[in-house]
């Protein structure tokens, strides 16, 4: 009865020696999580106050803190500001873990799905953006809105490049979402043109350059690649009046920009095959383009075919047609 007694005794005490050891953890555990959240807060509150230049060293430290925090309520509350950080200091695909939903189903939180959709531009997922941006267009512009700017630089070439595979929905809905950002810019409608162009849809680039040229009619890159279109589909007389816009829309500017633009090089090109087609004397303009950017292979040969020709067949009037020689007799 005794030796029972004293099994017991011991017993007990092993089970408060016990639960006093986990009360210990427990408050350390506590006392650990208190100090990370205050620490995650003050960073927060650090970079959001802080220069441009002086943020990445915040947010690289913030995702440092967060990602050490137990999975719970604190941690939730505190996982778009987590995952954004997370995704600014380099750690893409953690960060798209973060801001993806597990169940997989539409992201209802606009930070997070930014971040869900800037993580797979950078990560080249061209189709798996695309598809967000059909999904949640109407859900969510002004999160997408946000992806698509920040993210312009990287979509550009992977939507180009979509084009030429079985994934050129996907490049098409990116060219179409990027032209229709408020407010709109010429060059992004310009590039839908290219696209619609590119895969075929004549009449939608027809359509989408006539968009064009209402919001920006002296934007002179968007009269070169309209005239372009019209060269590629046999309008050969309204591609050199395209061209010619251009040319004169660029002599127009002042300073380093004058000369700069593209469509001499149509011309000139038009000149080598059809003599005196291009209207007043294209040449000029080809000279004082090459002295801009002397490194246009194309243009400088173009300029020095026309010349050689030139050369062979005699003198030109000033809009570049061959001057018959006179007869004595």
């Amino acid at each position: 009865m005794m030796h029972m007694r004293r099994l017991m005794q011991t017993g007990a005490a092993v089970v408060l020696a016990a639960v006093s050891v986990s009360g210990q953890i427990r408050g350390q555990d506590d006392a650990q999580l208190k100090n990370l959240l205050a620490e995650f807060d003050r960073l927060q509150n650090a970079a959001q106050a802080a220069p441009q230049a002086a943020q990445a060293g915040f947010l690289l430290q913030l995702s440092d803190i967060f990602l050490r925090l137990p999975i719970g309520a604190a941690r939730s509350q505190r996982i778009a500001t987590g995952a954004h950080a997370t995704l600014h200091s380099g750690r893409t695909e953690i960060a798209l873990e973060l801001a993806t939903p597990s169940d997989g189903k539409k992201q209802h939180n606009g930070v997070l799905l930014t971040v869900q959709l800037q993580a797979l531009a950078r990560l080249g997922r061209l189709v798996e953006f695309a598809r967000i941006l059909e999904n949640q267009s109407n859900s969510q512009p002004d999160a997408i809105a946000t992806a698509l700017r920040s993210e312009e630089g990287r979509l550009l070439p992977l939507a180009a490049a979509a084009l030429r595979t079985p994934d050129r929905p996907a490049g098409r809905a990116v060219f179409q979402y990027l032209a229709t950002l408020e407010p709109i810019q010429s060059y992004r409608v310009a590039n839908l043109g290219l696209c619609l162009r590119q895969i075929g849809d004549i009449p939608a680039a027809f359509q989408t350059y006539a968009l064009g040229q209402k919001l920006a009619p002296n934007d002179l890159e968007l009269w070169n690649d309209y005239g372009l279109l019209l060269r590629a589909t046999g309008r050969l007389e309204e591609a050199l009046a395209a061209f010619r816009r251009s040319v004169a829309i660029d002599l127009r500017r002042d300073g380093p920009l004058r000369g700069q633009g593209p469509a001499i090089t149509n011309l000139m090109h038009f000149e080598s095959l059809r003599p005196g087609v291009a209207g007043a004397d294209p040449m000029p303009t080809a000279c004082l383009a090459l002295e801009k950017r002397p490194h246009a292979t194309l243009l400088r040969r173009l300029t020095l075919d026309v010349t050689l020709d030139r050369l062979a067949d005699g003198p030109r009037a000033p809009n570049g047609a061959v001057v018959e020689k006179a007869t004595h007799r």
